[in-house]
């Protein structure tokens, strides 16, 4: 602030009284550095006014930015407010579908702790079941393999009767394909007794039929036919049979009478033709021979 205010002069009347000269008193207020003091007071407190209003508009500016940064603060946490009570409600209605979930598991593993329960008694049912059947099973194995080795010595025999039964017999049926059978004679030539002679009757149709023949038979349909309209397949193969001992020539007395029983037949066979021992052909068993006219 520029100056100092000074302190008014005493003024004493009884001085200026004794001074005056013209009989007039006349006091010297010393009005211009007065003055000049006022001046300087005016324009200090101008000055200060000026700096207050100054300080007053940027303290004003500075609170209505405060205001607006509270309001804008005041906004957002009322939109995070809003935001956490819009959560709050989804997490009470999670929490209230989860409260009923875990109530529906809780059910739900009470209902299958009861099915374990009775599935473990069922088990151990089950169990003592299933040893009483392992036991009975052991003892049906056990009589099975005994059967099994009864069956396997009754078919090593019934393979040995069968295989001196068809040497005795010169004859062997066996499957060739899906009902089809393989009809095989031997013994019938005599100067070959293991020729063979084979046909193949197949019976997949109502009535038989004879697509194979070896060797050819010429009466071979008359005989199928005739096998198909008396159904009598053990003649047929005798006469089949008779067929095919036409086709060689037998020696006199070995192949005369084929109708014959055989009881008929003696076992000692015929004197064979005086030959060299090079040139005498394999005679016919027979016993084999009598059984064969019979089959």
């Amino acid at each position: 602030m520029p100056g100092t205010l000074l302190a008014p002069p005493k003024i004493s009347l009884q001085d200026i009284l004794d001074t005056s000269v013209s009989g007039q008193p006349e006091i010297n207020l010393e009005w211009e550095p007065f003055q000049t003091q006022v001046d300087a007071f005016l324009r200090a407190i101008d000055t200060y006014a000026v700096s207050a209003k100054t300080e007053i508009a940027a303290r004003a500016n500075d609170h209505v930015n405060v205001v607006r940064e509270l309001n804008a603060r005041t906004e957002e946490a009322e939109r995070q407010i809003h935001r956490e009570q819009q959560n709050e409600h989804e997490m009470l209605a999670t929490i209230e579908v989860e409260r009923k979930t875990v109530s529906d598991f809780t059910q739900a593993l009470t209902g299958l702790q009861t099915k374990l329960a009775k599935v473990r008694e069922q088990n151990a049912s089950l169990e003592h079941e299933l040893t009483a059947i392992r036991k009975e099973v052991r003892g049906d194995t056990a009589t099975k393999e005994r059967q099994g080795r009864a069956l396997e010595e009754q078919r090593r025999k019934d393979e040995m009767e069968l295989a001196a039964l068809e040497g005795a017999l010169g004859l062997s049926i066996t499957g060739v394909a899906a009902n089809r059978l393989l009809v095989l004679f031997t013994l019938i030539d005599p100067s070959d007794a293991k020729r063979e002679f084979s046909f193949v009757l197949d019976c997949n149709a109502q009535d038989y039929v004879v697509p194979q023949c070896d060797p050819p038979v010429a009466d071979m349909p008359d005989l199928v036919q005739r096998l198909n309209g008396d159904r009598d397949l053990h003649s047929f193969i005798k006469r089949v049979r008779k067929a095919f001992v036409a086709l060689v020539a037998p020696p006199p007395g070995k192949f005369d009478d084929l109708n014959g029983p055989s009881t008929s037949r003696t076992t000692t066979p015929p004197a064979a033709p005086t030959a060299t021992p090079a040139a005498r052909a394999p005679s016919v068993p027979p016993v084999a021979e009598a059984n064969l006219i019979d089959i």
